[in-house]
């Protein structure tokens, strides 16, 4: 999938998927919710970032879900300012469509995330 290439990622998700990022406007009141939260949270990012490369490191399933750690490397639009901190993913999938992408800031906090079978809504943070 090329960059920013959100109708790739679309594609991957369930219509209903639950997405909730590390930042973004929607991220206190529970996320982004379907495509088109989705759509809207890739736009606000392309406003901040000239670069947003998400790589995982490993992956792990979990049965219901797969957590992933890795890192992404971001570079400010205005600044240019660079960094690449660490992070990891719980995805929920079913009927092979994503239902549910969680980013955390830490491994650790991924697995507790998917063995206490949480969502992204606000309600279970």
């Amino acid at each position: 999938m090329r960059a920013w290439d959100v109708d790739a990622l679309l594609r991957l998700y369930d219509p209903e998927v639950e997405y909730l990022p590390l930042t973004g406007t929607h991220v206190e009141s529970g996320g982004y919710r379907g495509h088109e939260g989705v759509r809207a949270y890739f736009a606000e990012a392309r406003e901040l970032w000239d670069v947003m490369e998400p790589e995982g490191h490993d992956f792990r399933d979990l049965g219901d879900c797969v957590v992933v750690p890795g890192s992404c490397r971001v570079r400010g639009r205005a600044s240019g300012a660079e960094s690449n901190p660490p992070c990891a993913w719980v995805i929920r999938v079913r009927a092979g469509r994503i239902v549910s992408h969680r980013t955390c800031t830490t491994y650790e906090e991924a697995l507790r995330i998917a063995a206490s079978r949480q969502t992204p809504r606000a309600s279970s943070v």
